[in-house]
C-alpha cells in the first residue's frame, strides 16, 4: 500500500542500516498534538520509502496500536487513533516519547512523563479499563522560561527545515510574527504582488483563503505584509507565532500562493 499524499512527491531512498532508527517527540502546548503528531523529516528522509499507510506501534505494556499515517507535502503524521492512544496513556504537555523503528512500518515506543521518568503503564485486563490521569501542575516561572527557550530553538529548527524547501517556482520564506501577519520578500513583492489586491493562500489540501497585501512603514521604508484575512488563515491552519511558512507562487492571475508550513511545535524534539 502507498501512503495518501497531498502533493505528488516521492520519498528518498533508505539510508544504510547503520543510521539511527530512533527519534523522540516532546509534547508541547499545541492543538495539533491532540489529534496527530509529526514524524521528524530526517527520519522520513532515511526510512520513509519503507512506510505503508498504516503503522503499528508496540508499547512496553504489550499492547499493539495500529496508527494511520498521513502525508502532507514533505510532512508525515501519525493520525488516526493517535488521540485515543494519547488519552489512554495520559500523554500531555511535558511528556515525551522515544520511538524506535523496527522495520516494515513497525515501531516500538517508550513513554516518559513530565519528570522524565518512564510512565507506569495501565494494567492489561480483559474487562473494562479505567484510567485516572495524573493532574498537571501549573507552570512555574522557571518552567515558563524553559518553554520559551525550547520554543525559540524549535522555531530555529523549523526555519532550517524551511530553508531546505526546493521549488522551480518563485517562492519566499517568512515567519509568523506577533501581529498575526507575515512580511513578503521585497523582490518577490515588487515582481508579483500589488497592495490591496486580493490573493489566495492555499494549503496542501487545496483549501484556499482570500487575503490582502498591505504596505507597512518599516524603518522609513515601505514593506508589504500579508495582513487582512491572514488571521483567519493562521487560525484555520493552527499556525502560531514563530512558525515558518514558505509561500510558493502557483498562479499569477489571479495570484495564488501555495503555503508549505513548518510549525515550531513539530521541531521541539
Amino acid at each position: 500500500a502507498t501512503m495518501h499524499r497531498c502533493r505528488r512527491k516521492t520519498f528518498r531512498p533508505s539510508a544504510p542500516e547503520m543510521e539511527s532508527k530512533h527519534f523522540m517527540k516532546a509534547i508541547l502546548p499545541s492543538p495539533i498534538h491532540a489529534k496527530q503528531i509529526r514524524i521528524p523529516e530526517e527520519f522520513i528522509t532515511r526510512f520513509g520509502n519503507e512506510l505503508n499507510n498504516v503503522a503499528t506501534i508496540t508499547v512496553p505494556d504489550g499492547r499493539v496500536w495500529e496508527m494511520e499515517l498521513k502525508k502532507c507535502g514533505k510532512e508525515v503524521y501519525f493520525c488516526k487513533k493517535w488521540q485515543e492512544f494519547a488519552e489512554y496513556y495520559c500523554i500531555g504537555y511535558g511528556c515525551y516519547l522515544c520511538f524506535k523503528y523496527e522495520g516494515k512500518s513497525k515501531f516500538s515506543v517508550v513513554i516518559f512523563d513530565i519528570t522524565s521518568v518512564e510512565i507506569s503503564y495501565p494494567p492489561s485486563t480483559h474487562g473494562e479499563i479505567t484510567i485516572k490521569c495524573p493532574s498537571h501542575r501549573k507552570s512555574s516561572k522557571v518552567e515558563t522560561i524553559g518553554v520559551q527557550s525550547m520554543s525559540n530553538t524549535a522555531s530555529k529548527r523549523a526555519e532550517h527545515a524551511a530553508n531546505e524547501f526546493n521549488s522551480s517556482r518563485p517562492h519566499f520564506l517568512s515567519k509568523i510574527n506577533k501581529g498575526k501577519n507575515v512580511y513578503v520578500a521585497a523582490d518577490f513583492a515588487a515582481k508579483y504582488l500589488k497592495p490591496n489586491v486580493p490573493m489566495k493562500l492555499q494549503n496542501c489540501h487545496g483549501e484556499q483563503w482570500e487575503v490582502f497585501g498591505m504596505l507597512h512603514d518599516v524603518r522609513l521604508s515601505l514593506a508589504l505584509q500579508i495582513r487582512r484575512g491572514f488571521s483567519k488563515f493562521q487560525r484555520d491552519n493552527s499556525l502560531s507565532e514563530g512558525d515558518i511558512c514558505v509561500f510558493e507562487l502557483i498562479n499569477e492571475k489571479p495570484v495564488v500562493l501555495n503555503v508549505a508550513m513548518f510549525r515550531a511545535v513539530d521541531y521541539g524534539d
